[in-house]
């Protein structure tokens, strides 16, 4: 039996697929796990490398990041689904501290804690300030998800209907789950993620950016909406 389905939706990521890959390769645990890409038709070698390091390459119909892992989730045999990015490190005891986690049949799913891949007093002030944030909502079961970290029971993630098709579908997916079960976050072990966006954008950009794609997925009928700047998430890839 199955237990984790490592599950990595991609889309022109030749340049950094086979790092991520070889350390979900190294994961030190005795739990049965898979690896499955799911690719939304990369017009570089994304797929090529990742046929050399996932146990499946799936290439998909259309492009979007929910569809990308939805089409993942369809493919794999796992009794718990874990979803990183492309550019997404995560360490040696990922797999083996997260599962566990599940023994417990009220959590329907969690994130882990986050450092950047890049250090400055900026970046480590944001993250101290989101990690507690995350892990005070976390403690009281109404976690979030983030994308680049998400690991979700597959009989919640079933009832949920999976991934919806949202400017933020991770916090969507939150949304359905804390009406089935508890959203919890984990302060260790820490995924180290990109800071493409917030280096581009500036802090203060990015903060507003990510409020107003929270506020279009959360009240979509929203007289607010009006105002909104953003209303579709822009991929840094």
């Amino acid at each position: 039996m199955t237990d984790v389905s490592v599950i990595v939706p991609t889309l022109n990521e030749g340049a950094n697929i086979a790092k991520t890959l070889k350390l979900v390769m190294a994961q030190d645990t005795r739990l049965d796990y898979e690896i499955i890409v799911s690719d939304g038709g990369s017009t570089d070698k994304t797929a090529e490398i990742a046929k050399k390091y996932a146990d499946k390459v799936i290439v998909g119909e259309k492009r979007g990041i929910w569809f990308g892992r939805n089409q993942g989730a369809k493919a794999a045999k796992g009794e718990v689904y874990v979803f990183i990015d492309a550019d997404t490190a995560i360490p040696k005891n990922y797999v083996a501290s997260v599962y566990p986690a599940f023994g417990d049949p009220r959590i329907a799913g969690l994130s882990c804690a986050f450092e950047f891949d890049e250090k400055s007093t900026k970046l480590r002030i944001i993250e101290e300030i989101c990690n507690e944030y995350l892990l005070f909502k976390g403690s009281l079961g109404r976690g979030e998800l983030l994308g680049f970290n998400a690991v979700v029971s597959k009989k919640y993630f079933k009832k949920a209907g999976g991934f919806p098709n949202a400017p933020l579908e991770d916090g969507a997916l939150a949304v359905k789950l804390r009406k089935l079960g508890r959203v919890v976050y984990l302060p260790v072990p820490k995924v180290i993620t990109s800071a493409r966006r917030l280096e581009q954008q500036g802090a203060v950009k990015s903060t507003l950016y990510y409020a107003q794609l929270a506020l279009e997925t959360s009240l979509p009928k929203s007289p607010l909406k009006r105002l909104l700047l953003y209303r579709k998430y822009i991929p840094v890839r």
